[in-house]
């Protein structure tokens, strides 16, 4: 809290996971429903993975490592060489939805109900 990500205002925990953050008042409410975004700020999050999958996790993204430090994120996504695995898990980069996820963009444009 009060650190880089100035919207999480408050922890969380594993049974309420979440809150609504509003950037224009400041304001936070447990939940996903409203105006702002939503953050998951579950600080004991790292005590709730077993150790055999935090193992097993690393195990598999640890070669992806290198890729991830060359990766030149001031080109174009297209552009930017990063190995196709992460490329696929990418949602968002440089502020707008890749191509595989613009369909979330429907969801967006959606008034609230």
């Amino acid at each position: 809290m009060e650190g880089a990500i100035e919207c999480t205002v408050k922890s969380t925990e594993p049974g309420n996971p979440v809150y609504v953050y509003n950037p224009l008042t400041g304001e936070a409410s447990d939940g996903f429903e409203g105006m702002g975004i939503v953050i998951m700020a579950v600080d004991i999050l790292p005590a709730e993975l077993p150790r055999e999958a935090s193992t097993d996790f690393s195990r598999i993204l640890k070669p992806f490592i290198p890729a991830l430090a060359r990766c030149d994120l001031s080109r174009p996504f297209e552009d930017c060489d990063l190995p196709a695995e992460i490329k696929r898990a990418v949602i968002a980069y440089q502020g707008q939805l890749t191509a595989d996820y613009q369909y979330i963009q429907d969801f967006l444009d959606q008034p609230d109900a």
